[in-house]
């Protein structure tokens, strides 16, 4: 568990550099990160977590879904998270995380899914929208109380990867 809430504080402050200010940033901490995946392996409503681990089994990334956490009848499943430390992007680790995700949904008849992206990541948009997402809605949010805006991506029930 240190090893993701280490990479999760790690990849976070990265993908939101520019997105968040500098303060957010900062005091999202390890032991915040520790005690959220805490909560986790306690039974919170994720239901699947996917890790990404090197040959050296070093944590580089993660994914976790379930159950839409605001029931939609269009999107039973929802991509709650997925984070990958910014030297492995573009390594193929994430598409491996989002297709154990899609995997996950369809066993669990969670299809179709969504998950909501801070609006400005151009990274994980131009990500989603290379996986087959398609940005359904766009709506005002906060993120560790500060203002941001979020896209929403579906994603249709896909065969196989």
């Amino acid at each position: 568990m240190p090893a993701i809430a280490r990479a999760h504080v790690d990849a976070w402050r990265t993908s939101y550099t520019d997105l968040l200010p500098r303060v957010v940033l900062d005091n999202f901490d390890l032991d915040e990160s520790a005690k959220y995946w805490r909560g986790i392996i306690g039974g919170r409503d994720i239901r699947f977590v996917a890790v990404a681990v090197t040959e050296d089994d070093s944590v580089v990334g993660f994914a976790s879904c379930g159950p839409n956490r605001v029931p939609d009848p269009n999107y039973p499943g929802e991509l709650y998270s997925i984070y990958l430390l910014e030297e492995y992007r573009g390594s193929g680790f994430g598409r491996l995380l989002f297709n154990a995700v899609d995997g996950y949904l369809r066993r669990q008849e969670l299809v179709p899914f969504q998950l909501w992206v801070v609006a400005g990541n151009d990274v994980a948009e131009a990500f989603y929208v290379a996986l087959g997402g398609k940005r359904v809605a766009s709506q005002p949010g906060t993120m560790r109380g500060a203002e941001i805006r979020e896209h929403a991506y579906a994603f249709a029930l896909r065969p196989p990867p």
